[in-house]
Protein backbone atom coordinates (compact mmCIF):
# COMPACT_ATOMS: atom_id res chain seq x y z
CA UNK A 1 0.00 0.00 0.00
CA UNK A 2 1.92 3.49 -1.27
CA UNK A 3 1.69 6.67 0.46
CA UNK A 4 -0.77 8.38 -1.59
CA UNK A 5 -0.88 11.94 -0.80
CA UNK A 6 -3.41 13.13 -2.89
CA UNK A 7 -5.80 11.08 -0.25
CA UNK A 8 -8.50 12.84 1.59
CA UNK A 9 -8.01 13.58 5.52
CA UNK A 10 -11.59 13.13 6.32
CA UNK A 11 -12.25 10.40 9.46
CA UNK A 12 -13.82 8.38 6.68
CA UNK A 13 -11.12 8.34 4.42
CA UNK A 14 -9.04 6.66 7.09
CA UNK A 15 -11.08 3.65 6.28
CA UNK A 16 -10.96 4.13 2.14
CA UNK A 17 -8.37 2.59 -0.18
CA UNK A 18 -7.84 -0.93 1.18
CA UNK A 19 -6.25 1.04 4.82
CA UNK A 20 -9.19 -0.75 7.04
CA UNK A 21 -7.82 -3.73 7.81
CA UNK A 22 -4.61 -1.71 8.92
CA UNK A 23 -6.50 0.86 10.62
CA UNK A 24 -8.12 -2.28 12.30
CA UNK A 25 -5.23 -3.98 13.32
CA UNK A 26 -3.67 -0.72 15.00
CA UNK A 27 -6.34 0.10 16.70
CA UNK A 28 -6.59 -3.43 17.99
CA UNK A 29 -3.19 -4.06 18.67
CA UNK A 30 -2.79 -0.63 20.88
CA UNK A 31 -5.59 -1.87 22.71
CA UNK A 32 -4.45 -5.32 23.63
CA UNK A 33 -0.78 -3.54 24.76
CA UNK A 34 -2.31 -0.26 26.83
CA UNK A 35 -5.29 -2.80 28.64
CA UNK A 36 -2.67 -5.34 29.79
CA UNK A 37 0.08 -2.67 30.76
CA UNK A 38 -2.77 -1.54 32.87
CA UNK A 39 -4.65 -4.80 33.62
CA UNK A 40 -1.80 -6.04 35.82
CA UNK A 41 -2.05 -2.66 37.88
CA UNK A 42 -5.66 -4.15 39.84
CA UNK A 43 -4.69 -8.35 39.25
CA UNK A 44 -1.49 -7.70 40.67
CA UNK A 45 -2.37 -7.70 44.67
CA UNK A 46 -4.60 -10.11 44.53
CA UNK A 47 -1.73 -12.49 42.57
CA UNK A 48 0.62 -11.50 45.39
CA UNK A 49 -1.46 -12.63 47.78
CA UNK A 50 -1.55 -15.78 47.21
CA UNK A 51 1.52 -16.50 45.34
CA UNK A 52 3.46 -14.17 46.95
CA UNK A 53 6.39 -12.03 45.84
CA UNK A 54 5.60 -8.71 47.46
CA UNK A 55 9.01 -7.17 46.97
CA UNK A 56 9.48 -8.43 43.30
CA UNK A 57 6.21 -6.00 42.90
CA UNK A 58 8.53 -3.53 40.55
CA UNK A 59 9.55 -6.59 38.46
CA UNK A 60 5.65 -7.57 36.74
CA UNK A 61 6.18 -3.71 35.42
CA UNK A 62 9.64 -3.45 35.18
CA UNK A 63 10.42 -6.79 33.03
CA UNK A 64 7.37 -5.70 30.93
CA UNK A 65 8.10 -2.43 30.39
CA UNK A 66 12.00 -3.98 29.41
CA UNK A 67 10.82 -6.64 26.87
CA UNK A 68 8.98 -3.80 25.52
CA UNK A 69 11.96 -1.65 24.73
CA UNK A 70 13.79 -4.23 23.38
CA UNK A 71 11.80 -5.01 20.81
CA UNK A 72 10.58 -1.10 19.79
CA UNK A 73 14.32 -1.20 18.90
CA UNK A 74 13.90 -4.17 17.05
CA UNK A 75 10.56 -3.80 15.11
CA UNK A 76 11.71 -1.97 12.64
CA UNK A 77 13.97 -4.54 11.35
CA UNK A 78 11.84 -7.34 11.81
CA UNK A 79 8.74 -5.81 9.62
CA UNK A 80 12.34 -4.84 7.13
CA UNK A 81 12.47 -8.77 7.20
CA UNK A 82 8.91 -10.60 7.35
CA UNK A 83 6.47 -7.08 6.05
CA UNK A 84 3.54 -5.98 8.67
CA UNK A 85 1.67 -9.10 8.36
CA UNK A 86 4.28 -11.45 9.96
CA UNK A 87 5.29 -9.25 12.40
CA UNK A 88 2.19 -8.75 13.68
CA UNK A 89 1.75 -12.11 13.90
CA UNK A 90 4.41 -12.81 15.79
CA UNK A 91 3.89 -10.25 18.02
CA UNK A 92 0.38 -11.14 18.45
CA UNK A 93 1.57 -14.31 19.43
CA UNK A 94 4.18 -13.85 21.70
CA UNK A 95 1.38 -11.66 23.82
CA UNK A 96 -0.95 -14.45 23.87
CA UNK A 97 1.77 -16.91 25.09
CA UNK A 98 3.05 -14.48 27.78
CA UNK A 99 -0.74 -14.12 28.87
CA UNK A 100 -1.06 -17.87 29.28
CA UNK A 101 1.79 -18.15 31.04
CA UNK A 102 1.35 -15.69 33.67
CA UNK A 103 -2.73 -17.26 34.14
CA UNK A 104 -0.70 -20.49 35.10
CA UNK A 105 1.49 -19.22 37.30
CA UNK A 106 2.48 -20.78 40.60
CA UNK A 107 5.03 -18.62 42.04
CA UNK A 108 5.76 -14.78 41.32
CA UNK A 109 8.58 -16.33 38.94
CA UNK A 110 6.80 -17.47 36.67
CA UNK A 111 4.36 -14.71 36.34
CA UNK A 112 7.83 -12.90 35.73
CA UNK A 113 8.67 -14.87 32.60
CA UNK A 114 4.83 -14.33 31.76
CA UNK A 115 5.09 -10.51 31.96
CA UNK A 116 8.36 -10.48 30.20
CA UNK A 117 6.93 -11.97 27.46
CA UNK A 118 4.01 -10.35 27.19
CA UNK A 119 6.11 -7.57 27.18
CA UNK A 120 7.68 -8.63 24.21
CA UNK A 121 4.24 -8.79 22.14
CA UNK A 122 3.15 -5.91 23.49
CA UNK A 123 5.91 -3.48 22.72
CA UNK A 124 6.46 -4.96 19.33
CA UNK A 125 3.14 -4.16 18.85
CA UNK A 126 3.31 -0.61 19.73
CA UNK A 127 6.25 -0.01 17.34
CA UNK A 128 4.62 -1.46 14.21
CA UNK A 129 2.19 1.02 14.88
CA UNK A 130 4.66 3.90 14.91
CA UNK A 131 5.93 1.83 11.32
CA UNK A 132 2.90 1.79 10.05
CA UNK A 133 1.91 5.05 10.71
CA UNK A 134 4.68 6.20 8.39
CA UNK A 135 5.40 3.97 5.99
CA UNK A 136 1.39 3.24 4.55
CA UNK A 137 -0.54 6.52 5.25
CA UNK A 138 -0.15 9.70 3.60
CA UNK A 139 1.13 12.44 5.90
CA UNK A 140 -1.79 14.54 5.61
CA UNK A 141 -3.92 11.63 7.43
CA UNK A 142 -1.75 11.52 10.03
CA UNK A 143 -3.24 14.14 12.54
CA UNK A 144 -6.79 11.94 12.13
CA UNK A 145 -4.29 8.80 12.87
CA UNK A 146 -2.94 9.74 15.98
CA UNK A 147 -6.38 10.83 17.91
CA UNK A 148 -7.90 7.79 16.83
CA UNK A 149 -4.81 5.67 18.34
CA UNK A 150 -5.22 8.20 21.22
CA UNK A 151 -8.98 7.88 21.86
CA UNK A 152 -8.56 3.81 21.82
CA UNK A 153 -5.43 4.09 23.95
CA UNK A 154 -7.18 6.36 26.41
CA UNK A 155 -10.15 3.75 26.16
CA UNK A 156 -8.05 0.44 27.02
CA UNK A 157 -6.28 2.63 29.75
CA UNK A 158 -9.24 3.03 31.28
CA UNK A 159 -10.85 -0.57 30.57
CA UNK A 160 -7.89 -2.65 31.51
CA UNK A 161 -7.74 -1.68 35.44
CA UNK A 162 -11.59 -1.84 35.69
CA UNK A 163 -11.48 -5.83 33.97
CA UNK A 164 -8.56 -6.69 36.51
CA UNK A 165 -10.45 -5.26 38.73
CA UNK A 166 -13.25 -7.13 37.90
CA UNK A 167 -11.94 -10.65 37.58
CA UNK A 168 -9.94 -10.17 41.10
CA UNK A 169 -12.92 -8.87 42.90
CA UNK A 170 -14.69 -12.25 42.08
CA UNK A 171 -11.26 -14.39 43.23
CA UNK A 172 -10.66 -14.57 39.61
CA UNK A 173 -7.02 -12.44 39.08
CA UNK A 174 -6.16 -15.48 36.63
CA UNK A 175 -9.13 -15.43 34.17
CA UNK A 176 -8.17 -11.94 33.50
CA UNK A 177 -5.16 -13.06 31.42
CA UNK A 178 -6.90 -15.79 30.16
CA UNK A 179 -9.28 -13.48 28.78
CA UNK A 180 -6.53 -11.29 27.14
CA UNK A 181 -4.79 -14.32 25.90
CA UNK A 182 -8.16 -15.07 24.33
CA UNK A 183 -8.09 -11.09 22.15
CA UNK A 184 -4.57 -11.49 21.11
CA UNK A 185 -5.81 -14.86 19.34
CA UNK A 186 -8.49 -13.36 17.74
CA UNK A 187 -6.20 -10.51 16.36
CA UNK A 188 -3.57 -12.96 15.18
CA UNK A 189 -6.36 -14.47 13.01
CA UNK A 190 -7.75 -11.42 12.27
CA UNK A 191 -4.31 -9.63 11.12
CA UNK A 192 -3.14 -13.03 9.06
CA UNK A 193 -6.69 -12.82 6.82
CA UNK A 194 -6.73 -9.18 6.34
CA UNK A 195 -3.54 -7.56 6.95
CA UNK A 196 -1.01 -7.07 3.80
CA UNK A 197 2.70 -7.97 3.72
CA UNK A 198 3.27 -4.18 3.83
CA UNK A 199 6.96 -4.25 2.81
CA UNK A 200 8.77 -1.32 1.49
CA UNK A 201 9.00 -0.67 -2.19
CA UNK A 202 12.75 0.41 -1.63
CA UNK A 203 15.05 -2.24 0.46
CA UNK A 204 16.02 -0.82 3.55
CA UNK A 205 19.91 0.58 4.54
CA UNK A 206 22.06 -1.97 5.66
CA UNK A 207 21.88 -1.31 10.06
CA UNK A 208 25.29 -3.70 11.24
CA UNK A 209 22.66 -6.74 12.26
CA UNK A 210 20.93 -6.79 15.78
CA UNK A 211 22.38 -4.17 17.93
CA UNK A 212 23.17 -7.06 20.72
CA UNK A 213 26.02 -5.16 22.69
CA UNK A 214 23.71 -2.14 22.19
CA UNK A 215 20.76 -4.31 23.35
CA UNK A 216 22.85 -5.64 26.13
CA UNK A 217 23.88 -2.44 28.10
CA UNK A 218 20.41 -1.45 27.81
CA UNK A 219 18.82 -4.35 29.50
CA UNK A 220 22.07 -5.09 31.78
CA UNK A 221 21.20 -1.18 33.36
CA UNK A 222 17.37 -1.81 33.77
CA UNK A 223 18.36 -5.09 35.46
CA UNK A 224 20.97 -3.40 37.71
CA UNK A 225 18.10 -0.86 38.93
CA UNK A 226 15.59 -3.62 39.32
CA UNK A 227 18.08 -5.69 41.18
CA UNK A 228 18.76 -2.93 43.58
CA UNK A 229 15.13 -1.87 44.44
CA UNK A 230 14.59 -5.50 45.08
CA UNK A 231 16.63 -6.04 47.73
CA UNK A 232 18.43 -2.79 48.87
CA UNK A 233 21.51 -3.41 50.93
CA UNK A 234 23.46 -0.22 52.07
CA UNK A 235 26.27 -1.34 50.37
CA UNK A 236 25.72 -3.22 47.58
CA UNK A 237 23.01 -0.41 46.34
CA UNK A 238 24.98 2.35 44.90
CA UNK A 239 27.38 0.13 43.53
CA UNK A 240 25.08 -1.26 41.04
CA UNK A 241 22.98 2.14 40.80
CA UNK A 242 26.34 3.50 39.46
CA UNK A 243 26.75 0.10 37.41
CA UNK A 244 23.65 1.10 36.04
CA UNK A 245 23.78 4.74 34.62
CA UNK A 246 27.15 3.55 33.50
CA UNK A 247 25.65 1.11 31.54
CA UNK A 248 23.17 3.45 30.10
CA UNK A 249 25.81 6.16 29.45
CA UNK A 250 27.88 3.63 27.46
CA UNK A 251 24.59 2.49 25.43
CA UNK A 252 24.47 6.36 24.71
CA UNK A 253 27.91 6.40 23.48
CA UNK A 254 28.38 3.38 21.64
CA UNK A 255 24.70 4.34 19.77
CA UNK A 256 25.78 7.24 18.53
CA UNK A 257 29.16 6.05 17.04
CA UNK A 258 27.27 3.29 14.98
CA UNK A 259 26.44 5.43 12.41
CA UNK A 260 23.33 3.70 10.12
CA UNK A 261 22.51 1.36 12.39
CA UNK A 262 21.81 3.82 14.92
CA UNK A 263 18.61 3.05 17.47
CA UNK A 264 18.36 6.42 18.10
CA UNK A 265 19.25 9.38 16.62
CA UNK A 266 21.83 11.97 17.19
CA UNK A 267 22.32 13.20 20.91
CA UNK A 268 18.71 12.18 21.43
CA UNK A 269 18.29 13.75 24.51
CA UNK A 270 20.23 17.26 23.48
CA UNK A 271 17.79 20.49 24.26
CA UNK A 272 20.13 21.98 21.17
CA UNK A 273 17.11 20.17 19.08
CA UNK A 274 13.47 20.41 19.17
CA UNK A 275 13.88 16.45 19.33
CA UNK A 276 16.30 16.04 21.62
CA UNK A 277 13.97 18.20 23.75
CA UNK A 278 10.67 16.26 23.12
CA UNK A 279 12.91 13.21 24.03
CA UNK A 280 14.40 14.43 26.82
CA UNK A 281 10.95 15.75 27.95
CA UNK A 282 8.71 11.98 27.39
CA UNK A 283 11.82 10.57 29.49
CA UNK A 284 11.45 12.17 32.28
CA UNK A 285 7.69 13.17 32.57
CA UNK A 286 7.53 9.56 32.58
CA UNK A 287 9.82 8.40 35.17
CA UNK A 288 8.38 10.83 37.42
CA UNK A 289 4.84 10.02 37.33
CA UNK A 290 4.83 6.13 37.35
CA UNK A 291 4.67 6.13 41.20
CA UNK A 292 0.66 5.84 41.33
CA UNK A 293 0.26 3.43 38.81
CA UNK A 294 2.84 0.97 40.23
CA UNK A 295 2.12 1.60 44.29
CA UNK A 296 -1.80 3.76 44.01
CA UNK A 297 -3.73 0.12 43.94
CA UNK A 298 -1.61 -0.85 47.21
CA UNK A 299 -2.23 2.12 48.75
CA UNK A 300 -5.93 2.20 47.85
CA UNK A 301 -6.62 -1.04 49.07
CA UNK A 302 -4.49 -1.00 52.09
CA UNK A 303 -5.35 2.39 53.32
CA UNK A 304 -8.03 3.18 51.84
CA UNK A 305 -9.46 -0.31 52.19
CA UNK A 306 -10.81 -0.10 48.70
CA UNK A 307 -11.52 -3.15 46.81
CA UNK A 308 -9.71 -4.28 43.59
CA UNK A 309 -12.37 -3.31 41.53
CA UNK A 310 -12.91 0.52 43.50
CA UNK A 311 -9.22 0.45 43.12
CA UNK A 312 -9.23 -0.02 38.98
CA UNK A 313 -12.11 3.13 39.12
CA UNK A 314 -9.88 5.35 40.71
CA UNK A 315 -6.69 4.14 39.03
CA UNK A 316 -8.73 4.92 35.78
CA UNK A 317 -9.18 8.04 36.50
CA UNK A 318 -5.83 9.15 35.50
CA UNK A 319 -6.08 7.77 32.24
CA UNK A 320 -9.85 9.37 31.41
CA UNK A 321 -8.34 12.37 32.41
CA UNK A 322 -5.42 12.46 29.80
CA UNK A 323 -7.72 11.49 27.14
CA UNK A 324 -10.00 14.25 27.90
CA UNK A 325 -7.63 16.95 27.87
CA UNK A 326 -5.51 15.44 24.48
CA UNK A 327 -9.27 15.54 23.20
CA UNK A 328 -9.93 19.26 24.50
CA UNK A 329 -6.69 20.58 23.18
CA UNK A 330 -6.64 19.19 19.89
CA UNK A 331 -7.54 22.36 17.44
CA UNK A 332 -5.52 24.76 20.26
CA UNK A 333 -3.51 27.70 18.16
CA UNK A 334 0.40 27.79 18.44
CA UNK A 335 0.52 30.35 21.28
CA UNK A 336 -1.57 27.89 23.22
CA UNK A 337 0.24 24.92 21.99
CA UNK A 338 3.08 26.43 23.54
CA UNK A 339 1.84 27.36 26.92
CA UNK A 340 0.58 23.94 26.91
CA UNK A 341 3.23 22.31 26.66
CA UNK A 342 5.51 24.23 28.43
CA UNK A 343 3.13 24.06 31.91
CA UNK A 344 2.85 19.82 31.81
CA UNK A 345 5.71 20.02 34.27
CA UNK A 346 4.50 22.18 36.37
CA UNK A 347 1.10 20.22 36.10
CA UNK A 348 3.23 17.18 37.48
CA UNK A 349 4.95 18.87 40.22
CA UNK A 350 1.85 20.13 41.74
CA UNK A 351 -0.07 16.27 41.15
CA UNK A 352 3.05 14.45 42.91
CA UNK A 353 3.16 17.49 46.07
CA UNK A 354 -0.19 16.74 46.45
CA UNK A 355 -0.16 13.05 46.11
CA UNK A 356 2.66 12.78 48.85
CA UNK A 357 0.58 15.21 51.35
CA UNK A 358 -2.77 13.48 50.61
CA UNK A 359 -1.82 9.47 50.41
CA UNK A 360 -1.35 9.07 53.53
CA UNK A 361 -4.59 10.71 55.04
CA UNK A 362 -6.88 7.86 53.65
CA UNK A 363 -9.47 10.24 52.38
CA UNK A 364 -10.26 9.26 48.91
CA UNK A 365 -11.85 12.77 47.93
CA UNK A 366 -8.23 14.52 48.58
CA UNK A 367 -6.46 12.46 46.50
CA UNK A 368 -8.95 12.22 43.48
CA UNK A 369 -8.10 15.84 41.88
CA UNK A 370 -4.10 15.15 41.84
CA UNK A 371 -4.61 11.46 39.99
CA UNK A 372 -6.55 13.88 37.90
CA UNK A 373 -3.72 16.30 37.14
CA UNK A 374 -1.16 13.05 36.65
CA UNK A 375 -3.41 11.99 33.21
CA UNK A 376 -3.90 15.80 32.49
CA UNK A 377 -0.11 16.59 32.60
CA UNK A 378 0.47 14.29 29.42
CA UNK A 379 -2.93 14.79 27.76
CA UNK A 380 -2.55 18.46 27.69
CA UNK A 381 0.79 18.10 26.19
CA UNK A 382 1.29 14.49 24.35
CA UNK A 383 -0.24 14.79 20.85
CA UNK A 384 1.26 18.25 20.36
CA UNK A 385 5.45 16.62 21.76
CA UNK A 386 4.67 14.06 18.91
CA UNK A 387 3.47 15.81 16.56
CA UNK A 388 6.81 18.62 16.88
CA UNK A 389 9.45 15.70 17.49
CA UNK A 390 8.12 14.21 13.96
CA UNK A 391 8.12 17.54 12.40
CA UNK A 392 11.98 18.26 13.94
CA UNK A 393 13.05 15.11 12.75
CA UNK A 394 16.21 15.63 9.98
CA UNK A 395 14.79 13.38 6.87
CA UNK A 396 17.78 10.90 7.56
CA UNK A 397 16.22 10.50 10.97
CA UNK A 398 12.88 10.75 10.65
CA UNK A 399 11.93 6.77 11.02
CA UNK A 400 14.11 6.23 13.77
CA UNK A 401 12.81 9.72 15.76
CA UNK A 402 9.68 8.27 15.06
CA UNK A 403 10.54 4.30 16.48
CA UNK A 404 12.46 6.25 19.39
CA UNK A 405 9.04 8.05 20.77
CA UNK A 406 7.58 4.63 22.26
CA UNK A 407 10.80 3.63 23.00
CA UNK A 408 12.16 6.24 25.58
CA UNK A 409 8.44 7.14 26.58
CA UNK A 410 8.60 3.03 27.65
CA UNK A 411 12.10 3.61 29.34
CA UNK A 412 11.23 6.45 31.37
CA UNK A 413 8.40 4.11 32.74
CA UNK A 414 10.64 1.14 33.25
CA UNK A 415 13.40 3.34 35.04
CA UNK A 416 10.46 4.61 37.27
CA UNK A 417 8.48 1.84 38.48
CA UNK A 418 12.63 0.37 39.54
CA UNK A 419 13.07 3.41 41.45
CA UNK A 420 9.78 4.12 43.26
CA UNK A 421 10.50 0.11 44.10
CA UNK A 422 14.04 1.03 45.15
CA UNK A 423 12.50 3.70 47.75
CA UNK A 424 9.66 1.55 49.00
CA UNK A 425 11.50 -1.56 49.70
CA UNK A 426 14.20 0.68 51.77
CA UNK A 427 11.55 1.82 53.57
CA UNK A 428 9.93 -1.57 54.48
CA UNK A 429 7.24 -2.26 52.01
CA UNK A 430 6.10 -5.69 52.65
CA UNK A 431 2.54 -7.60 52.68
CA UNK A 432 2.24 -7.38 56.43
CA UNK A 433 3.67 -3.94 56.97
CA UNK A 434 2.33 -1.48 59.69
CA UNK A 435 0.03 1.61 58.52
CA UNK A 436 2.41 3.60 59.55
CA UNK A 437 5.10 2.77 57.24
CA UNK A 438 2.95 2.10 54.16
CA UNK A 439 1.69 5.95 55.37
CA UNK A 440 5.67 6.72 55.46
CA UNK A 441 5.97 4.46 51.97
CA UNK A 442 3.30 7.33 50.28
CA UNK A 443 4.67 10.07 51.21
CA UNK A 444 8.15 9.34 49.58
CA UNK A 445 7.31 7.37 46.47
CA UNK A 446 5.45 10.61 45.00
CA UNK A 447 7.91 13.29 46.90
CA UNK A 448 11.44 11.64 45.36
CA UNK A 449 10.51 12.13 42.13
CA UNK A 450 9.68 15.90 42.07
CA UNK A 451 12.96 17.17 41.45
CA UNK A 452 12.52 14.97 38.14
CA UNK A 453 9.27 17.37 37.18
CA UNK A 454 11.29 20.06 37.83
CA UNK A 455 14.21 19.40 35.23
CA UNK A 456 11.50 18.61 32.85
CA UNK A 457 10.73 22.58 32.73
CA UNK A 458 14.18 22.92 30.98
CA UNK A 459 13.46 20.80 27.97
CA UNK A 460 8.98 21.72 27.75
CA UNK A 461 10.77 25.21 27.27
CA UNK A 462 13.34 24.87 24.40
CA UNK A 463 10.80 22.37 22.58
CA UNK A 464 8.26 24.83 23.05
CA UNK A 465 10.14 28.12 22.00
CA UNK A 466 9.38 28.45 18.05
CA UNK A 467 6.48 27.39 16.03
CA UNK A 468 7.69 24.84 13.94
Amino acid sequence: MAQDEGAGTGWADLFRGGRAPLVVALTLGVWLHAADSLLVVTTLPSAVAEIGGDAYVPWAYTLYMLATIMLSALTGLIAMAFGLRWSFILAGTLFAAGCVISALAPDMTVMLVGRFIQGMGGGSLVALTYVALDRLFPKAMLPKLVALISAVWSMSAFCGPLVGGFFASQGMWRGAFWAFALQAVLFVALVAATVTHGRRARKPEATGGIPVVRLALLVGGILLVSQAAADPDPMVTPAMMIAAFTAFALFLWRDGRSGDGRMLPLSPFSTATSYGSGLLLAVLLATATSSFLIYGPFFLERLFGLSPLGSGYVVAIESVAWGVAAVAIANVGQMTERWLIRTAPAVAIVALVGLSFTMPTGRLWSVVPFVVLLGVCFGQMWGLVIRRVTEAAPPADRERISAAIPTVHQFGYALGAALCGLIANTLGFAEDAPLETLRTIGVWVFAAFVPLAVAAIWPAWRMSRKSH
